[in-house]
């Protein structure tokens, strides 16, 4: 799928010396190039474990190329959030994760937009009516792009936990205070506030 924000977009307007970007499901034979473009943290492998769930049909991992380089990642956790508090206000409620656009003078060049619209799409084709996401208090450049493109806050607060393994071997447990945002998608019936 070769996607480009939607017009009228808040997003600039892609760089003309990049590539068309195109959005699909992670293929066994991306992860080497991915963890080449994309470095995982330390010794994670963290495309490696995207694909597993991807493949045990947990999620969807999204892959964003120009030409034959990667260059955005994000994953649909059927599930949702494992977080209890957002289970309880939002159980059934497909979660959008681990947005990632790389290097990072790509960002603000409508790839995110892209990938987050491509997410929507399939939750939409499943049948679900609401998408959530999480968002970490300290990123507020994500919060106001979420917001601009339709999320809504819900008051829902988690820490989002997860880990990585450095260098060196050691695992490192991570919680950062976040907060859940939703979107209704057209066609739905509206979620939980």
């Amino acid at each position: 799928m070769t996607t480009t924000p939607p017009p009228g977009s808040p997003d600039p307007d892609p760089d003309p010396a990049l590539a068309p970007v195109h959005i699909r499901p992670c293929r066994a034979a991306d992860l080497d190039v991915l963890e080449r473009h994309m470095p995982s943290p330390g010794r994670t492998r963290r495309h490696a474990a995207r694909f597993d769930q991807q493949e045990q049909g947990l999620s969807t991992f999204l892959t964003a190329w120009a030409d034959d380089v990667p260059v955005g990642t994000a994953q649909v956790l059927w599930q949702g959030c494992a977080a209890p508090e957002v289970q309880a206000r939002f159980p059934g409620c497909p979660e959008l994760n681990g947005l990632g656009i790389w290097p990072p003078e790509l960002r603000s060049r409508g790839i995110g937009t892209a990938l987050i619209r491509a997410a929507e799409e399939r939750v939409r084709a499943a049948g679900h009516p609401l998408i959530g996401l999480g968002v970490d208090d300290d990123n507020d450049r994500a919060a106001a792009l979420y917001l601009r493109i339709g999320y809504r806050e819900t008051g829902c607060r988690y820490l989002d936990r997860y880990a990585y393994l450095d260098d060196d071997g050691a695992r490192h447990e991570v919680a950062d205070p976040a907060r859940f945002l939703v979107k209704e998608l057209a066609g739905g019936a509206p979620g939980p506030m």
